[in-house]
This record gives structure tokens, C-alpha cells and sequence, in this order.
């Protein structure tokens, strides 16, 4: 019987909790923690796809991960992600392009909500999340559309699933770390080979290959 209700994954990145754990790099058990129930917690982010998880989740995730290491606590995150899609009119706040301003307005009047982390309200916020966001480039719905974590590579949701690529190609960056290896220093031969067999320049390899050390590091 098909779905009355299919899921679309068009556009919208497809990561399972693995992948989310990698691209943000952090372990793949807090990442369950903040997405899957536990006990009488409710989850802090449910994916949107049927199990998976959208490119809105993996960026929203990431924000939820700056914010544990600074030291907020869940019910913080959660109550702030709750009032916050109230004002942004989105179920992913953390993702919307205002975050960093109406956020760190919502944040500093908790009560007591970064004393935890002994710093003082607006000016925090802002600088902890105003960085995250900065590499995010946002549609005309203010929502994250493109994220490029380091120099030339992005993860865009309509280029092959949202998997991390060489900046604006479709050549994924795991496909170059797979044919050079693990190692920082590719053998002269192989480089040019690469770069003939993808079109492209020794420096876009060099930086796809360095992305994917620094994940695995």
C-alpha cells in the first residue's frame, strides 16, 4: 500500500546518525542522546525523514553540539528551541539565519540560563553561535541552504544528497580521500591523477583530502 504521506527527500540531504556524528564531529552516542527518547526525556531533535536525518537536522545538530560544550544545560537547549520556533515561525530554529541575534536575546533572559557557564548572556550567545553560522549561507526563507565547514569543500543539500563535495562540483570529498589514502602528503603520480580523472585543480584536491583527515582525526 503506498504511503498517504510520503516523506520527501528531494533537496533536503539524507544523513543517518553515523553521519551526523562524523560531519559534526562528535560521538555518535550524545548524538542518539539528543535525538532518540530516553527514559522520561523527550528528544531535543527528531529527524524529518522517516528515521533520517535532513540537512536543517545535521545544522541544527551542530548548534546543539556548541552549546552542550559550552556547558548549557538540555532542558536550556530544548525550552530555547521551543520559544525560539515560536518567534522564527520554523520547527528548526537552529537553523534559521536570525538565530545568532533573536537567539542570544532569548537566552540571556532565562533565568540563570548562562550562569552555568559563568559568562553573561547576549554577548556570549553571539559569540558561540554567530561563528557556527558564519560559513552557512541562507535561502530566501532565511533557512541554512549551504554549509562550507572549511575552504573548498561545501555540503548542499541538492548536490549528491548533501554529501560534503569539492566546493561547487559534485565530486564528493570521502571519493578523494578513498583514492589518495590516508595520508597528508599524496604521492605526486596519483594527485595528478586525480586531478585529471575529476577536473580539478591540485589545490581543490589537497583541501577535499585535508577535510576528510581532520573528520577522521
Amino acid at each position: 500500500m503506498r504511503d498517504a504521506n510520503p516523506v520527501s527527500y528531494l533537496a533536503k540531504g539524507i544523513y543517518d546518525i553515523a553521519e551526523v556524528a562524523r560531519l559534526i564531529r562528535t560521538g555518535r552516542t550524545r548524538v542518539e542522546g539528543w535525538t532518540r527518547p530516553t527514559g522520561k526525556r523527550t528528544p531535543l531533535l527528531t529527524g524529518q525523514l522517516a528515521g533520517l536525518f535532513s540537512f536543517w537536522d545535521l545544522i541544527s545538530l551542530k548548534v546543539v553540539a556548541e552549546l552542550v560544550a559550552r556547558g548549557v544545560a538540555r532542558d536550556r537547549i530544548s525550552t530555547g528551541a521551543a520559544h525560539l520556533a515560536v518567534i522564527l515561525k520554523t520547527d528548526r530554529p537552529f537553523a534559521h539565519r536570525n538565530l545568532a541575534t533573536v537567539g542570544a536575546e532569548f537566552f540571556a533572559d532565562i533565568d540563570g540560563g548562562w550562569e552555568d557557564v559563568g559568562h553573561g548572556g547576549q554577548q556570549v550567545f553571539q559569540s558561540v553561535i554567530g561563528p557556527l553560522l558564519k560559513p552557512i549561507s541562507f535561502n530566501e526563507s532565511d533557512m541554512a541552504a549551504v554549509w562550507r565547514p572549511r575552504e573548498g569543500v561545501w555540503i548542499n543539500p541538492e548536490v549528491q544528497a548533501g554529501t560534503p563535495c569539492v566546493d561547487l562540483t559534485r565530486v564528493p570529498t570521502l571519493l578523494i580521500a578513498d583514492r589518495l589514502g590516508t595520508g597528508d602528503s599524496p604521492a605526486a603520480d596519483e594527485l595528478a591523477e586525480v586531478c585529471d580523472d575529476y577536473q580539478l585543480t591540485t589545490k581543490q584536491v589537497r583541501d577535499a583530502l585535508a577535510y576528510e583527515l581532520d573528520l577522521a582525526a
